[in-house]
């Protein structure tokens, strides 16, 4: 998962390179790649939801541990809230490179988060993990270990999504620190330009990563970005945002890798949101992960038609193995 996240941050980044971006920011996206390049990460992740907001005052906090070596990864994702009214349920995911694997209970702790009863056909799987072949969901495992080492596939990736856009991040560095600082009118500004670069070449977006856009979705989609009316909404997000800001922090060695990510959102006629993030990689020893054992496995298809409220039943698959 973290060399995935790495790989879309240094696409989204080295496609300024052939449009003029900073130095800095040529330099981060080959720190960000370095990282993705050890053999095996031990992660870390702390942070902090807060809204304070009329008749609204809550706090969640979250932890997660992770470890990735070679093409495997697992992490776990616990949620606590100070007031006790929500029941974020608790996260285990792992992956063998081909197939992704999250508990079942999690899905079914999504459905009583929002007051919803989970479908039988949910319920009624006795594996306690639900595998999913990346394949399925158009995602080709090879071609994106390769981008982890090859410079000029993320390049050209970068290119497939933003198509020949000068999109850069404004990174202050300091040795091997880089820093972001953006207020309201600046993060509503870059994520427009963002949005269009992607909206404006979904076309190849579409055909690359297999998402089944329709032609018309595409076309209407276009029209909506590139409206007047979207320029609008950009002035009316800054008047509603206004005094919000951005800020993150993040320092490389050679071993390990440290962020400090801060979100505080100023919400016209609502309130405060804010959002605190600190997470720490470190290169480790290659170590074995154990894979569920008690799964089932299904396609992209498959799990939406579980997922479904239906009656529809899914059987285990020959070869899956249940405790």
């Amino acid at each position: 998962m973290k060399k995935t996240l790495a790989i879309i941050m240094t696409a989204a980044l080295t496609i300024g390179t052939m449009a003029g971006c900073s130095q800095s920011t040529l330099n981060y996206s080959k720190e960000i790649s370095n990282t993705a390049k050890w053999e095996a990460t031990t992660s870390n992740i702390e942070g902090t939801v807060n809204v304070d907001a009329t008749g609204i005052k809550e706090e969640i906090t979250f932890t997660a541990t992770g470890y990735a070596a070679n093409n495997e990864s697992y992490v776990e994702m616990k949620f606590n809230d100070a007031s006790g009214k929500f029941n974020i349920p608790e996260i285990k995911a792992y992956s063998d490179g081909t197939t992704n694997y999250i508990n079942k209970s999690f899905y079914e702790g999504i459905y009583a988060l929002s007051g919803q009863t989970a479908p039988e056909a949910l319920t009624n799987i006795k594996e306690e993990y639900i595998a999913i072949d990346s394949a399925s969901n158009g995602i080709n495992a090879n071609q994106i270990k390769a981008l982890t080492t090859q410079p000029d596939a993320v390049v050209e990736l970068g290119k497939l999504v933003f198509g020949n856009s000068d999109i850069d991040l404004p990174f202050v560095q300091n040795d091997r620190e880089y820093t972001i600082n953006l207020d309201t009118n600046q993060t509503v500004d870059l994520g427009a330009k963002a949005v269009k670069a992607a909206g404006n070449n979904l076309d190849n977006i579409n055909n690359t990563f297999k998402l089944g856009l329709t032609t018309e979705g595409i076309a209407q989609a276009k029209t909506s970005i590139n409206d007047a009316s979207f320029d609008k909404s950009l002035t009316d997000a800054k008047t509603a945002l206004a005094g919000s800001t951005i800020t993150s922090k993040e320092a490389f060695t050679d071993s390990d890798y440290t962020s400090d990510f801060n979100v505080n959102l100023q919400v016209k006629d609502f309130g405060k949101i804010s959002f605190v993030m600190k997470s720490t990689s470190t290169k480790s020893e290659v170590k074995a992960i154990t894979l569920p054992t008690s799964k089932i496995k299904l396609t992209a298809e498959e799990f939406a038609k579980v997922s479904a409220p239906t009656n529809t039943t899914i059987e285990a698959k020959t070869g899956v193995v249940a405790k």
